[in-house]
C-alpha cells in the first residue's frame, strides 16, 4: 500500500517549499486583487486508507515521521470519513502539516473540527515555506492553545489561551484581518494575537508531537485581498 509516510529533516521540504513560495508570488503577480473565495474540505469523497487529496505534506520544526490517511470514524461532523495524522511516535517539537494546494489565504476565516484527545492539533496559516508561517495548536486533552509566528525560521509566541472540549468533536475557528488574529474553540473565544508580518500564503491542518490527530470539515473563506 502506497502512503505518504516519510521521515523529514530540516532540508527535506526545502525544494518544494521554495516552489510553493514562487507559486504564491506568481499568483499575486498574475491575478492582482484576489476575490473572496470559500473552500470546504469534508474528505467524504476521498478514498479510505489513502492520503487526503489536494494536499501537500511537510514536517515543520524538528525532524520526525508523518503519515496522513483518510479513515472512517463512528461519528465525525461529516460522516463517514475524516483526515487523520496516524503516526503516533513523533517528537514533541515536530509538526506534521497537510497544506492545501492551489489556495492562497491571508485575511478571512478558517475553521476545522478537531477530535478530543490525541496530539496537539490545529491550523497552519499564511504558509509561505517551512521557515515562514502561522501555527495555531490546541491540546486535545487539556485545551491549552498557542498561536506561534515563524518568520525566517525564528519562532515567536503571539498568544496563549485555554479552551474546553465540550463535545467529542470541537470546532476551532480563526479570523485573520491584517495583523489581527482571533481564535475560538466551540462558541467561546480562545485567544488573540498580533501577527507583525501578515503575508499571504497557503493554509492547512497541523498536528504536533506524539499521538494521533483527527480532522474534519476544514473550511477556508478568504476576504478580498487588494
Amino acid at each position: 500500500m502506497q502512503t505518504n509516510e516519510r521521515n523529514f529533516g530540516f532540508r527535506s521540504g526545502r525544494p518544494r517549499a521554495g516552489l510553493a513560495a514562487l507559486l504564491v508570488a506568481a499568483l499575486f503577480a498574475w491575478a492582482g486583487p484576489l476575490s473572496a473565495e470559500k473552500v470546504r474540505n469534508h474528505f467524504d469523497s476521498d478514498s479510505i486508507m489513502r492520503p487526503p487529496g489536494f494536499f501537500d505534506f511537510n514536517v515543520l520544526g524538528e525532524a520526525g515521521p508523518a503519515k496522513w490517511l483518510i479513515l472512517s470514524d463512528m461519528n465525525p461532523p461529516s460522516a463517514p470519513a475524516c483526515a487523520v495524522q496516524v503516526e503516533s511516535k513523533r517528537p514533541d517539537g515536530s509538526v506534521a502539516a497537510a497544506v492545501r494546494r492551489t489556495y492562497v489565504f491571508r485575511d478571512g476565516t478558517s475553521s476545522v473540527f478537531l477530535k478530543r484527545g490525541g496530539s496537539r492539533s490545529g491550523l497552519v496559516l499564511r504558509y509561505v515555506d517551512d521557515k515562514n508561517y502561522l501555527l495555531l495548536l490546541v491540546d486535545g486533552a487539556g485545551g491549552e492553545a498557542v498561536l506561534t509566528s515563524v518568520r525566517d525560521g525564528k519562532s515567536t509566541v503571539l498568544g496563549r489561551g485555554k479552551g474546553t472540549f465540550t463535545d467529542p468533536w470541537q470546532k476551532l475557528g480563526v479570523e485573520a484581518s491584517g495583523p489581527s488574529v482571533k481564535a475560538s474553540l466551540g462558541d467561546s473565544p480562545l485567544l488573540e494575537g498580533t501577527d507583525p508580518h501578515p503575508v499571504a500564503g497557503r493554509a492547512g491542518m497541523a498536528a504536533a508531537g506524539p499521538g494521533e490527530a483527527r480532522f474534519d470539515e476544514l473550511v477556508f473563506e478568504s476576504a478580498e485581498i487588494k
